[in-house]
């Protein structure tokens, strides 16, 4: 492409240095007249010229622009300057010296579809090159001669292909003649849809010319190389480069490829690549390296990051590529990446306030894959990926479609069968502090399958399968643990306030005690339809949440909703401390199957009831009847029991409504809603639903503070420290279906 491009360009110029021997023709009239039709013709473009300029020896053309049918300019050049013999133009000849091309722009841009808006140009130019113009241009008697040289300097390159990603050159400098030819770059960029992306500081590269061929394999070396496989991981001080192979007679030429660098900027060698392309026969092999060595390594870049006292971990890798090109199919649709993976990490320790209160020590793991990845179609198949992890062996498949944009993946996780008890111990002590003491028999195994299309996030996720933990039976239980516990009155500790802890009877020794017998229908109900509908059906856990919860994180870009059941919810009050971190919500898991193998769904439920915070400093249903309506639980009506479940997400912010003395307007609305999910749900009749519409709500003032006073205790309560991220509070603050009605 870049020969006949140059050859167009020398067209140009031919045609121009004849205005030099027509001094009896207006220049700017033959340009119009004769010389830019020819070269349209030529290019099968459009080509305008803003400036020409032909003095004594020199021609100088500027601001050339070549534009196509089919998409952008792919040409633009700011500057030629051509130079001449003058004497032997005289005789028909045209000689060039040194043509100098400054600024020139080459920008290929290809479709999905496969049109580019290069392929008409060189069309035309391969036909005028075979003769097909049928026309001479008035140079038949003219004996023209190949410049000297051609030069370039400060050229850019780009090559957008929408199926497979991008390349681009900028300050581009060489000069091109026969023989020897050496460019040399800066700050070139390569981005794949479906892999990592590339970017060097400079690239010089040499081949040799022929004429206007070139003629073997180039030459080209690297330094100050990256390549990113995703954000926060890539590969830095990328040096080496490719040369050709050995010329064996008859052989297919070969690239071989030699690189080495480190991780994240830090200035040591921890990584070699190895191997050959062939280009011609679209096949290659390639081995990258990652031989032992300590994190401490990369301490510079772990500054910030969970990873603690990073020279005790130990970390290899490597990963062997095949590609295989099909010859069949030029547009390279069934070109494949064969890959082969194996990393060892051992040794490892991480702090974060996400993870849990104490640092984790001693992580390591073994993990492997192959799989392919196809370029072109941007489609990646994990055929088995293997991971262990103390003692527990788990394996992966996995496919991806549409990598780079808005992909779709499908998967399945199994872990073998395996002792419950060896499961429970291989998750870290510093994690799962709460339930080391369990004593499991059992075997335990998960199958697990989900499928995620993210072009079509509202159609719903597909995750299922089956988790295995109902083959393990607990043989016994740390006391404070135990559920024999909650099987009568035990004491309960909360914090109330940062540093301030409040200790009281759950059971007949607490005056504000309510039996769930004892508790209004309504109440029960209204609780039931936003925070855990289908609490007396499941086993802990609600399929349909997590589904549901995940597809709004998904949306959202972050995660914020869980999916916590009444029994997570009871588990986290009673059990647990509150925090937000992994540490909990691990151990949440495995206790809500206990709690759920243990415990009746009435006395959870009771439970729960009884403990979860309805307000500042007021716990449970029976102290929040008589503050908030002045009456029992058992006396609540529709509305009342509705006005409960509206403020669980927050209870001490949504506290204001009474502060104020009644709900605002728009609260009132979310109130109505709530009940009309109720109604829907079959847990109101339609005579009970429309009563409740009209009737008031109407707050007992007999505990109220002055407004002014309250509302300020809200902020207080409600205001978290300069230091520490401000949380959603509350009992069900990780239930996402009663907060998406509110106003």
């Amino acid at each position: 492409m870049v020969r006949k491009l140059v050859k167009a360009i020398l067209f140009l110029v031919v045609l121009v240095a004849l205005l030099a021997a027509g001094i009896f023709v207006s220049a700017g009239s033959l340009v119009r007249r004769f010389v830019i039709p020819r070269i349209q013709a030529r290019l099968g473009g459009n080509v305008t010229i803003q400036e020409l300029a032909v003095r004594w020896g020199e021609i100088e053309l500027a601001g050339i622009l070549v534009e196509s049918a089919n998409g952008p300019a792919p040409i633009r050049i700011a500057n030629l300057v051509a130079p001449f013999d003058v004497d032997r133009l005289l005789k028909a000849e045209l000689a060039l010296g040194e043509v100098l091309i400054l600024h020139p722009q080459i920008n290929v841009v290809r479709q999905e579809t496969g049109e580019d808006n290069i392929s008409n140009i060189m069309a035309h130019l391969n036909r005028s090159r075979s003769g097909g113009g049928g026309d001479d241009d008035g140079l038949i008697d003219w004996e023209v001669k190949s410049p000297t040289s051609v030069r370039v300097e400060g050229g850019t390159l780009s090559f957008i292909d929408n199926s497979i990603g991008s390349f681009e050159a900028v300050s581009c400098d060489g000069t091109v003649k026969h023989g020897p030819i050496a460019i040399h770059c800066s700050d070139v960029a390569v981005k794949l849809l479906a892999g990592p992306s590339a970017r060097t500081e400079k690239l010089d590269a040499s081949f040799e010319l022929d004429g206007m061929h070139i003629t073997g394999l180039p030459t080209v070396t690297v330094s100050g190389g990256s390549i990113s496989f995703w954000h926060g991981f890539s590969l830095t001080g990328v040096m080496g480069g490719i040369k050709p192979g050995e010329v064996i007679p008859e052989a297919v030429p070969k690239i071989l490829i030699d690189l080495k660098g480190g991780y994240g900027g830090v200035a040591r060698v921890l990584w070699s690549a190895n191997g050959w392309i062939n280009p011609v026969a679209r096949n290659g092999k390639l081995a990258l390296r990652a031989d032992r060595f300590d994190l401490g390594q990369l301490k510079p870049i772990l500054a910030g990051t969970p990873v603690i006292d990073p020279e005790l971990a130990q970390v290899d890798a490597r990963l062997d590529l095949d590609l295989r090109g099909d010859k069949e199919t030029p547009r390279h649709e069934h070109d494949a990446i064969d890959f082969d993976a194996q990393a060892r990490l051992s040794g490892l320790s991480l702090f974060s306030p996400m993870l849990g209160q104490q640092a984790v020590r001693h992580l390591g793991f073994a993990a492997s894959g192959h799989g392919r990845l196809e370029p072109r179609t941007r489609h990646l198949h994990l055929e088995e990926g293997k991971i262990e992890f103390r003692g527990v062996h788990a394996s992966l498949t996995l496919d991806a479609d549409r990598l780079g944009r808005q992909p779709s993946f499908s998967g399945q996780f199994k872990i073998a069968p395996i002792p419950c008890q060896t499961v429970l111990l291989a998750l870290p002590a510093e994690l799962t502090p709460a339930i080391q003491g369990f004593k499991l028999n059992g075997t335990f195994a998960t199958d697990l399958h989900m499928a995620i299309d993210f072009d079509h996030l509202a159609q719903g996720i597909d995750l299922g399968g089956q988790v295995g933990i109902d083959g393990c039976k607990v043989l016994s239980a740390p006391e404070e643990m135990d559920a024999k516990r909650l099987l009568g009155q035990f004491e309960h500790t909360v914090e109330v306030v940062p540093g301030e802890w409040a200790t009281f009877f759950v059971g007949p020794d607490n005056p504000e005690w309510v039996p769930l017998t004892e508790i209004s229908p309504n109440l029960i109900n209204s609780i039931l339809t936003t925070e855990d509908s289908t609490f007396m059906q499941h086993h802990g856990f609600i399929a349909s949440e997590f589904r549901t919860a995940l597809r709004e994180n998904l949306e959202r870009g972050y995660f914020r909703l869980g999916a916590s059941s009444i029994t997570m919810q009871t588990v986290k009050n009673v059990l647990l401390s509150r925090e937000k971190t992994l540490s909990r919500k691990l151990q949440e898991l495995f206790l809500s199957w206990y709690l759920e193998k243990n415990l009746t769904k009435e006395r959870i439920l009771e439970i729960y009831l009884n403990v979860i915070e309805f307000g500042p400093r007021i716990y449970g249903i029976g102290r929040a009847a008589h503050h908030y309506f002045g009456k029992s639980a058992k006396e609540l009506t529709p509305r009342e029991s509705a006005w409960f479940s509206s403020i669980l997400p927050s209870p001490k912010r949504r506290y204001i409504h009474y502060c104020k003395g009644l709900p605002d307007p728009k609260w009132e609305q979310y109130i109505d809603r709530i009940l009309k999910r109720m109604k829907e749900r079959h847990r109101l009749t339609q005579e009970e639903y429309q009563k409740a519409l009209y009737a008031e709500l109407k707050f007992d003032r007999a505990e109220a503070k002055p407004e002014r006073e309250c509302l300020e205790m809200v902020r207080r309560l409600t205001t978290p420290p300069p230091t520490v991220a401000q949380e959603a509070e509350g009992n069900g603050e990780e239930q996402g279906e009663a907060r998406a009605a509110e106003p």
